[in-house]
C-alpha cells in the first residue's frame, strides 16, 4: 500500500515536472514557479528512497505529500500575485510597430552623469501603424537589465501587441504625433496599454523617458544613468513638501525642454520611420508636423501641461491624475486639455487644518488639484474625467503587474483601460484631426455633483469649453 502511495506522489511530481520544463523550453520559466520545481524535486527524490528504504512511520507519508503540494500552492500564489499578465488588445484598424531611437542633444550637458562631460540623450520609444501584423512581437521592457532580479523579473517574459520594425502604413500618412511623458521616475513603457492603441487608431507615438529619473537609463552603446532624482515625498514634514516642490520645478523646466528638444527631431523620427515603409511605394513624409500632442501620467501629466504652456507646437494635452507645476499651476494653457483624475473627494476645511501633519500636506495636495482644476477651466475651459473607484495607478500599466499593492483602486484594471483608452482616442481625434465624438459632448458641471456626462457609468466626463 505504501508503495502506491508513493507511486502516486512520484507520478505527481514528474507531471509538475514536465509542466514547468515546458514552461522552460517555451521560455516562460519565472521565479514564481521555483517552490513547485524545488519542492517536486525533493519529494520525488524522497519518495524513491523511502520507497527503497521501506520505512514504517505514519508521519513520513504526509510530510513528503504535503511538501510536494504546499510547494504547488505556493507556486501557484506567486504566479496569481505577479502573473504573465496581457495588456489590452489594441482596437484601432492598424497592427502596431515599434522602434528605438536614440536622440542626442548637444546644446545641453547630462549635469546627473558625473563619470563623463557626454550631452543629454533621450533614446526614445516610438509606436506607429503598421501595415503587417507578423513578425517579432516587441518585449515589454526595453533592457533586460531593467529588472534583471527581484519579484518584478517576469516583466522580461512579457511581449506586447507591436511588431518590431513592422512596415508602415503609408496609405493614411502622414499621422499626428502624440508624445508621452511618464510619472516621476517613470519608464516610457509604462503606459504601453495606452500608447498601443493609439498607433492602431492611426497616431504616431513618442515615448520619452527622462534620465536621471528613471531608475536606469540604458542607451544602445551600453552607456547607462542612474538615478539621482530624491523619492516625492511631500508628506512626512513641511521640510520634505518645500524640497519636494522645489525638486519639482527643477525636474517640470529639465523635463519640459525635453519635450521641446523630442519636437525639434520630429523629422529625424519621420526619416526613421521612413525605412519602414512599404518598399514598392516612394518615401512620403510619415508624421504631420503641424499637429502634435502630448500626454503624462501623474509628473508626467504636468509635464504635459506645462510643455503646452511653454511650446505652441504643441496643439492638444492630457493630463492623467497628476498636479500642475511651473507656470502652467497658474496660468493654465491655451491649448485644448483634458484631465483625468483618479476618485477622491475634495478634502473639508477641517481636514485641512488636521493636526496629524502627514494627513494635512496631502489633503493639501489634493486641494491644489481641484482649485488647479478650477482655475484652468475659468481662464480657458477644458475637459475633466474622473474614473470612480480608480486609484492613481488605474492610469498605467501598474495595475497589471501586480495583485497587490499595485496602487489600483476598486475598479478592474482592464475597464479601466478601456475607458481611458476611449477618451484619449476620442480626445486626440478631435483636436488632431478634427473628428468630433459623442464622448466629449458632456455636461459643464461639478465632479462632486456625480453627474455622469458620459455612457460609461464609472467615468463623471466635463465639458467646460463655452458652447
Amino acid at each position: 500500500m505504501n508503495r502506491i502511495k508513493y507511486w502516486v506522489l512520484i507520478i505527481f511530481c514528474i507531471a509538475v515536472l514536465v509542466s514547468l520544463g515546458i514552461d522552460a523550453i517555451g521560455g516562460n520559466y519565472r521565479w514564481q514557479l521555483s517552490p513547485a520545481l524545488i519542492s517536486s524535486l525533493v519529494v520525488l527524490i524522497s519518495s524513491l528512497l523511502l520507497m527503497q528504504l521501506k520505512i514504517r512511520s505514519n508521519l513520513v507519508f504526509p510530510t513528503v505529500a504535503g511538501l510536494g503540494v504546499l510547494g504547488v500552492i505556493a507556486s501557484a500564489g506567486f504566479t496569481y500575485l505577479y502573473p504573465l499578465f496581457a495588456l489590452p488588445v489594441p482596437t484601432g484598424k492598424y497592427p502596431v510597430g515599434t522602434t528605438s531611437i536614440d536622440l542626442v542633444d548637444s546644446s545641453r550637458r547630462e549635469l546627473c552623469d558625473p563619470t563623463s562631460r557626454s550631452h543629454r540623450e533621450l533614446f526614445v520609444r516610438v509606436w506607429y501603424p503598421a501595415s503587417k501584423k507578423t513578425g517579432t512581437k516587441a518585449p515589454y521592457l526595453q533592457d533586460p537589465r531593467l529588472f534583471s532580479s527581484g519579484r518584478f523579473s517576469h516583466l522580461n517574459l512579457i511581449k506586447t501587441a507591436a511588431i518590431v520594425d513592422a512596415p508602415l502604413a503609408t496609405a493614411d500618412a502622414p499621422y499626428p504625433v502624440a508624445i508621452y511623458s511618464p510619472s516621476w521616475s517613470g519608464y516610457k513603457t509604462d503606459n504601453t496599454f495606452q500608447t498601443q492603441e493609439l498607433a492602431s487608431h492611426g497616431f504616431v507615438v513618442i515615448g520619452l523617458e527622462h534620465p536621471c529619473a528613471v531608475p536606469m537609463a540604458i542607451y544602445p552603446n551600453g552607456r547607462v544613468i542612474y538615478s539621482t532624482l530624491p523619492a516625492a515625498d511631500y508628506t512626512s514634514s513641511d521640510v520634505a513638501m518645500a524640497k519636494f516642490l522645489r525638486v519639482a520645478e527643477e525636474q517640470i523646466a529639465l523635463r519640459t525642454r525635453d519635450v521641446s528638444f523630442v519636437i525639434d527631431r520630429v523629422s529625424q523620427i519621420d526619416a526613421r520611420l521612413q525605412q519602414w515603409g512599404a518598399s514598392d511605394t516612394p518615401p512620403r513624409r510619415t508624421l504631420d508636423l503641424a499637429k502634435i500632442g502630448i500626454f503624462g501620467h501623474s509628473f508626467g501629466g504636468a509635464v504635459a501641461a506645462q510643455s503646452c504652456a511653454v511650446d505652441s507646437r504643441l496643439k492638444a494635452g492630457i493630463n492623467m491624475d497628476g498636479l500642475l507645476f511651473g507656470s502652467a499651476a497658474k496660468q493654465g494653457a491655451t491649448q485644448p486639455f483634458l484631465f483625468m483624475n483618479s476618485d477622491y473627494p475634495r478634502p473639508t476645511a477641517a481636514e485641512l487644518r488636521s493636526p496629524d501633519g502627514s494627513k494635512r500636506r496631502s489633503q493639501l495636495t489634493d486641494e491644489w488639484g481641484f482649485e488647479q482644476r478650477e482655475r484652468w477651466f475659468q481662464q480657458h475651459g477644458g475637459y475633466n474625467l474622473t474614473l470612480l473607484n480608480a486609484a492613481h495607478f488605474n492610469f498605467s500599466d501598474t495595475p497589471l503587474k501586480s495583485h497587490i499593492d499595485n496602487g489600483g483602486g476598486k475598479i478592474s484594471p482592464e475597464r479601466a483601460m478601456k475607458i481611458i483608452n476611449a477618451y484619449t482616442v476620442a480626445f486626440f481625434d478631435r483636436q488632431l484631426k478634427g473628428k468630433d465624438s459623442p464622448l466629449l459632448v458632456g455636461v459643464a458641471t461639478q465632479s462632486q455633483q456625480r453627474q455622469s456626462g458620459s455612457p460609461f457609468p464609472e467615468a463623471i466626463f466635463e465639458n467646460h469649453f463655452s458652447n
